[in-house]
């Protein structure tokens, strides 16, 4: 099991290979950390008596869990569209065969690599390469792009100094193995 800080609370990942004795003598040792609001992530076939476990670990510490969901890297097969209804924290990782489509940010610390199109429908901060499997087509399409490096294909952009975005959403291009940034209305 991992644990990390997120706003308000706290994130606990359960894997497969987490067992109920492993737990049982982590989150007591840990109690001040499930006092407040707990999310889950959990990944593969994690059976249900973890979750319950930990769920009322969460109760005895006198936390509550806010959600079970599953991890924040997804993967899925080749060429179909992922869709992330929620902003991607910093540490998150999507990765995608196909295009990526996130309703909400990408914060500064998050990554997402799709082999097509990559879209943010809030402000674009993290990493994002579009194009990764060699797609010089795939543009990147966001609300707002203030993120340090963008990567269409095998041509790499790093932000400027002022770090101004535009006014509307903005969308990132390859042309002549250059990324170009413009207003989306252009």
């Amino acid at each position: 099991m991992k644990a990390r800080g997120t706003r308000g609370g706290i994130l606990l990942s359960l894997e497969e290979s987490d067992t109920l004795e492993a737990l049982d003598t982590t989150l007591p040792a840990h109690a001040e950390l499930l006092e407040g609001r707990v999310a889950l992530e959990v990944a593969g076939k994690v059976s249900f008596e973890l979750v319950a476990r930990v769920a009322e670990a969460v109760r005895e510490a006198g936390g509550s869990v806010s959600d079970v969901r599953p991890p924040t890297t997804v993967m899925q097969a080749r060429g179909e569209t992922v869709i992330v209804a929620r902003t991607v924290r910093s540490g998150g990782r999507i990765e995608s065969t196909g295009s990526v489509v996130v309703l909400g940010d990408v914060n500064a610390g998050a990554e997402v690599i799709a082999n097509d199109d990559i879209i943010v429908v809030g402000t674009l901060r993290g990493l994002a390469h579009a194009g990764a499997g060699g797609n010089d087509k795939a543009v990147v399409w966001a609300e707002r792009i203030l993120s340090p490096q963008l990567r269409i294909g095998s041509a790499v952009a790093q932000s400027g100094e002022d770090g101004q975005a535009g006014d509307g959403p903005e969308v990132a291009h390859l042309k002549d193995g250059v990324i170009l940034l413009r207003p989306w209305n252009s």
